[in-house]
């Protein structure tokens, strides 16, 4: 897949031996696990391992490679390696690209050379996004629902759900997204929930939040994913009756196919305009996530053909909770002029450039 790159379009340079010099940008190399050098004077540097350091003016060696005791040389100098710490965590990593009178330039006074370009999987939102997204520890458990942030009566809430099957395979998810500040409030997520009591903790969840809002009749809004399992949480939703449960059930809008069901229906079609509508809304900082479950799913939410998945042994339960709160929002922009106004697009493709390495 091809690698992100951020073109130098402000001209800025870079510190070379031969002199500040112009580069043709930052690339994302991947996200990798790293390794932190630290020398004299309190220099250090963090890096890929593969990453190389020059011991002599023509001899290049491996972060890896670098032994305790051995010297790089600086801009001030040759340096000792006093320290040398692995960071199995991957992270984003970048490098400059293109930089003028050969490839070498100083990294935090350290004199390195590019790396050997990588390839890596295309994650759905911007990398230089997901590398800020940190989350916060929820302020609040009830079960195993994590709250991030408290009701508020002036708002109103879209409280969407993913069933499974309940088995210990994928898991059923539920995300809590306040209007109109698009504020993700509560989630949920587990694998040996039975359909049955899926749909019982979502009415819980609306049940509280109706002792909050000031009309649950207009303030609340739920739905489920209808694919295969998501029919037997209709018949569930049926057997306890729509009047019973608080809230709006809300469901797409087309019902002319006579095999219409209640609730929202994933096609290829329509999981890839509400990607597309996700990305926007959190590059946008429209959409604000707390979870840090959540966010760890979508850095591993990638590009599969022409839609995204989860990355081969990773889980996107979470996340696709999420695209179905979204496809709900959508609903209610529809006659909700505040909310409308809150998620119009905004064109804007400046993006910060990013350091070419971790320090």
């Amino acid at each position: 897949m091809t690698q992100i790159f951020k073109p130098n379009i402000h001209g800025y340079k870079v510190l070379t031996p031969t002199g500040y010099q112009h580069f043709t940008g930052v690339a994302l190399k991947g996200y990798r696990s790293t390794v932190k050098l630290e020398f004299d004077e309190n220099k250090f540097i963090e890096c890929t391992s593969d990453h190389k350091l020059y011991i002599t003016d023509i001899k290049a060696k491996q972060a890896c490679r670098i032994k305790i005791g051995e010297t790089v040389l600086t801009e001030h100098g040759s340096f000792e390696l006093r320290r040398k710490t692995k960071n199995k965590n991957k992270v984003p990593v970048y490098d400059l690209i293109g930089v003028e009178n050969g490839a070498r330039f100083y990294a935090n006074s350290i004199l390195v050379s590019n790396c050997t370009p990588i390839i890596f999987e295309e994650t759905l939102i911007n990398p230089l996004m997901l590398r800020d997204m940190t989350g916060i520890e929820p302020i609040d458990r009830q079960g195993q629902v994590r709250w991030y942030k408290k009701p508020n009566p002036q708002y109103s809430y879209v409280v969407a759900l993913d069933p499974s099957l309940g088995t210990g395979g994928d898991a059923a998810a539920i995300q809590v997204i306040e209007l109109p500040t698009l504020h993700q409030v509560a989630e949920w997520r587990h694998n040996t929930t039975i359909i049955q009591k899926q749909i019982k903790l979502m009415i819980e969840i609306l049940e509280y939040l109706s002792t909050v809002v000031e009309d649950h009749t207009t303030n609340l809004y739920y739905s489920i994913e209808n694919n295969t399992i998501g029919e037997a949480g209709l018949v569930v939703i049926n057997e306890i009756g729509e009047e019973n449960i608080k809230g709006m059930f809300l469901t797409e809008s087309s019902a002319t196919s006579k095999r219409y069901r209640r609730g929202f229906a994933t096609t290829n079609k329509t999981k890839t305009a509400a990607c597309a509508k996700l990305k926007s809304l959190i590059e946008q900082k429209k959409l604000r996530i707390y979870s840090k479950p959540l966010i760890s799913e979508l850095k591993n939410f990638i590009a599969y053909g022409t839609s995204y998945a989860a990355k081969s042994g990773q889980h996107d339960d979470l996340v696709m909770s999420l695209i179905l709160a979204v496809r709900m929002v959508q609903r209610v922009q529809k006659y909700d002029a505040e909310l409308d106004d809150a998620i119009k697009e905004v064109v804007d493709d400046e993006i910060r450039a990013p350091l070419p390495f971790l320090m």
